[in-house]
């Protein structure tokens, strides 16, 4: 068999996509929430590490300034 190179087959273009920001739902409530929050305050999309039936999903974590 032939042995080939899968590298050369990826375009630059396509190698730069996992670099690229994706959209999710949960992104877009984060967005919108930044929007409508006191100055100072903080937003994420976070994997829910706390022991519940969300583990391992997305959770929106708000972060309090630390003043």
């Amino acid at each position: 068999m032939t042995d080939l190179d899968i590298d050369d087959f990826v375009l630059p273009e396509l190698a730069e996509l996992d670099a690229m920001p994706i959209s999710t739902p949960m992104q877009r409530a984060a967005s919108q929430l930044r929007k409508v929050l006191p100055p100072g305050w903080e937003v994420e999309v976070a994997e829910a590490t706390y022991p519940t039936a969300r583990t391992g999903r997305p959770a929106l974590r708000l972060m309090l300034p630390e003043d």
